[in-house]
This record gives C-alpha cells, sequence and structure tokens, in this order.
C-alpha cells in the first residue's frame, strides 16, 4: 500500500471518528426526557411557581394548569429538554405574562461548570455606555445600549461618560433599545441629573428612588442615588429628555420611570417601554433545564407603583425613529429667552 494512500486512510478514519464525536455532541445538547422526567420537571416547576412567585395567586393558577396539562398528556410529545420548555413557557406565558417566568432550556449541562459559557467583558463595549455628542445650541446627546452591574470599573466609565455632557445647556439620553439588569448603574447615573426639589431650605444628598420588593412585600433592595458620584455634574434644573421605544426594558426602564417621576424631572419622548419591572431568579431542574421565576416587584418610592406590563409611558408620543428629533426641538424650545 502506498504511502498517500495510507494517508488518505487515515484522514478519512479522522474525520469519520471526527464527525461521530461531533455528532455525540450534538446528540447531548438535547437531553432526553421520558414520562417521569417530563414529570418531575413540570410538577417541580409548579411547586416552585406557587412557592416563590412574586404574584400568589397568579402563580398558583399558571402551577394548577400545567399540573392539569400534565395529567392530560399534553407534553408526552415534548420528549427533549428543548421541545419541553417550548411549550410549557408558552403555557406559563398565557396565565402569568411577565418577562421574568418560564422554562429556560441550555445547550449544555448545567451540572458541569466546564461547558457554562464565559461571560462577555463588562468593559467591552464601555458597560453600555455609548457614544456622546454635542448637538446645536449646546444640547447634549449620550446613547446607553445596556444598563451593566455596578462595579469599580463600571463606575469610574460613568463618571467618564456623564462628565461630557456637564456643561451642555440641555440632554438627551437615548435609551431605545436599551437593556440590563444594573439597576445599581440607573441608580448612580440618576445622581449626576437630580437634585431635590421638594425642600427650598432642607436639601437630601441622597435621594431614594426606588425598591424591589418581594411577594410579602418586604424590600429586599433599595436604590438610591449616590452622594459620592465622581466627576461633574449635568445637575437636576436643566432641561432634560429621554428617548424610549417599545424594546426598552428592564434596568433602562427603571431609570426612565424614576426620573420621570421625580417632580417631572425628564421628558420622556417616544413609544411605550417593553414593561419589564420584575427581577427574576434561575434554579436547575433538569440537566438542561432550570426554572426561571420573577421573584421581586420594583415599587416607585413617589407613586408607590412601577411600569410592569403598561411600560413607561412618553409624554410626547412619537414614533421612534422621529423621537431624537422631537426631542432636539423640545429642547430648543425651552432654551429659549423668555419673553
Amino acid at each position: 500500500m502506498g504511502k498517500d494512500l495510507k494517508r488518505w486512510i487515515a484522514a478519512a478514519a479522522l474525520a469519520a471518528l471526527g464527525a461521530s464525536t461531533a455528532s455525540a455532541q450534538a446528540q447531548m445538547l438535547d437531553e432526553p426526557l421520558d414520562a417521569p422526567a417530563r414529570a418531575h420537571v413540570v410538577n417541580e416547576y409548579a411547586r416552585r411557581l406557587t412557592a416563590l412567585h412574586v404574584d400568589p395567586a397568579r402563580a398558583k393558577a399558571a402551577a394548577d394548569d400545567l399540573r392539569q396539562r400534565l395529567a392530560r398528556g399534553e407534553y408526552d410529545r415534548d420528549t427533549t429538554a428543548r421541545a419541553l420548555a417550548t411549550r410549557v413557557s408558552r403555557d406559563v406565558a398565557a396565565v402569568m405574562g411577565d418577562k421574568h417566568t418560564y422554562l429556560e432550556y441550555v445547550p449544555y449541562d448545567l451540572g458541569d461548570d466546564r461547558q457554562r459559557p464565559q461571560p462577555p467583558s463588562q468593559a467591552a463595549d464601555n458597560y453600555g455606555l455609548g457614544k456622546f455628542e454635542t448637538r446645536g445650541d449646546n444640547i447634549g446627546y449620550l446613547q446607553i445600549t445596556r444598563f451593566a452591574p455596578l462595579d469599580r470599573g463600571a463606575g469610574e466609565a460613568a463618571a467618564r461618560f456623564m462628565a461630557q455632557a456637564a456643561d451642555c445647556a440641555a440632554l438627551i439620553v437615548d435609551l431605545r433599545d436599551a437593556n440590563g439588569d444594573g439597576q445599581a448603574m440607573a441608580a448612580l447615573l440618576s445622581s449626576y441629573l437630580l437634585e431635590d426639589k421638594r425642600s427650598y431650605f432642607f436639601k437630601d444628598k441622597q435621594l431614594h428612588l426606588h425598591d424591589q420588593l418581594d411577594r410579602d412585600g418586604k424590600v429586599v433592595a433599595e436604590f438610591w442615588t449616590s452622594t459620592d458620584a465622581p466627576g461633574k455634574r449635568f445637575g437636576g434644573k436643566k432641561p432634560l429628555y429621554l428617548l424610549v421605544n417599545e424594546r426598552t426594558r428592564g434596568a433602562a426602564e427603571a431609570f426612565a420611570y424614576d426620573l420621570q417621576q421625580y417632580v417631572k424631572r425628564a421628558v420622556v419622548v417616544g413609544a411605550p417601554t417593553l414593561g419589564d419591572a420584575r427581577s427574576g431568579a434561575k434554579q436547575r431542574v433538569s440537566r438542561q433545564l432550570q426554572t426561571s421565576i420573577a421573584v421581586t416587584r420594583a415599587s416607585n418610592v413617589i407613586t408607590r407603583a412601577n411600569w410592569e406590563g403598561a411600560g413607561v409611558q412618553p409624554d410626547k408620543m412619537v414614533m421612534p425613529e422621529d423621537a431624537l428629533e422631537a426631542a432636539q426641538a423640545l429642547a430648543q424650545a425651552a432654551l429659549k429667552p423668555k419673553k
């Protein structure tokens, strides 16, 4: 047998082995679930819903619905983790309607930390703090794409980001498509835009924005402005406009709602936001499935309400693509000398 033929046979064998390994891995990416496994997943999810969800009454209704569907055999054809997650999430959403309650499928083994994907670098996109530019009449424009978790690097980036707009006559903050769970980052950024207007004589250095409450109404997290936010501040008196759309969600909505409600500090321009005012917790329930359940809800300190479902309602309703132009016109009108 010639050397070239031997090399060809060896290469073919390696390719076949690689294909076999890839095929085995592909099969592992969708965990098979027999009837007892499906029953365990559905019943355990129903139990966790009733025990943990921030809306106990609706959670019980969703849990009862899941158990009834299981008893009727509606999940008999959902024999893999991916299929069961899709069906159960659809059924839960029909009752619950919130963005944090679903059954999540992941394409790796939740019990093997080596398979978990590495989280992206928070600094790669400057913590979601996008571009700054100065438009006509010294109107500043800041774009935020996401609200990242707050750490030292994020805090330093926030100070540099906000300092760019400190000397502007008016400011537009673009939150269209913005997301993220960084409510602490939202509170820090609010520190550069707020001051206490409740009393002429007594000024609080820290302002209480909103809380996260559990199912019993207990405060589990508080969000305040910072007394020692570094760098220059835009302040709480100059005109401020926030651009939103139907994809503005999470901490971006908290930022917009809190600034809108605090003595009407900001004018919100665009379309109603997604309506995501809850926070979720995830727990493993099988090798490739984890339950996601909304366990807290936001409560603004002034309104004692939130934006769940309805979203943050704009003060100036326009098509999102026209929001920047509309906000700039409002800013220019506000900056004109009063006759």
